[in-house]
Order: structure tokens, then sequence, then C-alpha cells
């Protein structure tokens, strides 16, 4: 049971990180296309990014929650 619950667990967490770090790129992009750039680019850039704009620190959240379900997830499928 714990292997199932781990497995969507693993599966939300991904789909959490990677639609956070799309949108904050996105977010990027519209306000200036060379930081959008640099996210897709540079590592790490998202998360500088992320921390200088306040729609970006609730998408960090939603990352944030993304790594705990993930982490969650991978210690009950094992």
């Amino acid at each position: 049971m714990f292997t199932s619950i781990g497995s969507v667990l693993l599966i939300l967490g991904l789909v959490l990180l990677i639609g956070s770090q799309l949108a904050i790129a996105l977010h990027a992009f519209t306000g200036n296309p060379l930081k959008g750039i640099l996210c897709f680019v540079v590592p790490f850039y998202v998360y500088v990014y992320a921390k200088r704009e306040p729609i970006s620190k609730i998408l960090m959240r939603t990352w944030y929650g993304g790594m705990a379900l993930l982490i969650l997830g991978g210690v009950l499928a094992s």
C-alpha cells in the first residue's frame, strides 16, 4: 500500500517541480526576455530570479512543496 502512495507522491512532486519552474521562467520571459533566456540556460538562475520577484516567491513555495513530496514519495516507495 505504501508503495502505491509513494508512487503517486513521486509523480505529483515531479509535476509540481517542473510546473513551478516553467511558470517562473515564463514569468521572467514576460518581464524581460533576457532573464527568461537566463532561466533556461544558467543553472539555478530560476532560484535567483524567484528570490527577487514577489509573485515568484509563491511559486518557489510550490517548488519546495514539490520537493518535499518527491522526497516523501521516495521514502514511502522504498
